[in-house]
């Protein structure tokens, strides 16, 4: 297919980080098991609709926590911010697209980023996030937003 054909009207202006944030600990773990646990999140941080123009702000959390037994081997903290705009989408729809594509866009390059700082920092074998359901993360971040009725 021609690009023409199936380009997005959503275009990635780019992306920079906000704050990393790496700690390690030496710990003599003689081959007992390491537990690492993910969190993700996300933020908008600014959603501009004016006369037909959109700009939008995401922000990308990545947090990490290595640990063995109740020793903590490393910890990360990623905040990924992209930017996007769109001359064509109405204010709803570049905010769906902007959390699906936008979320998706910054957490391969978040996955990038940690994949290569933490091979760099010594972290054997180096971190690989794991693939993330951005619909459900969306799903969860709605209903969590929505005050229950008791």
């Amino acid at each position: 297919m021609k690009s023409s054909e199936v380009a997005s009207e959503l275009v990635f202006l780019g992306n920079r980080v906000i704050t990393f944030n790496l700690s390690t600990n030496m710990i003599n773990i003689k081959a007992q098991p390491v537990n690492v646990a993910f969190d993700f999140d996300y933020d908008i941080k600014e959603l501009k609709h004016e006369a037909g123009n959109s700009f939008g702000l995401l922000d990308y959390i990545v947090k990490v926590r290595a640990s063995v037994k109740r020793k903590v081997l490393f910890k990360i903290e990623l905040v990924m911010e992209g930017a996007f705009r769109s001359e064509t989408l109405s204010k709803e729809d570049f905010k769906s697209m902007v959390e699906v594509n936008g979320l998706i866009t910054l957490s391969h390059i978040s996955r990038s980023y940690i994949i290569s700082t933490t091979a760099q920092s010594g972290i054997n074998p180096p971190i690989r996030l794991p693939m993330v359901n951005v619909h459900k993360m969306i799903d969860s971040k709605t209903q969590k937003a929505v005050p229950d009725k008791d």
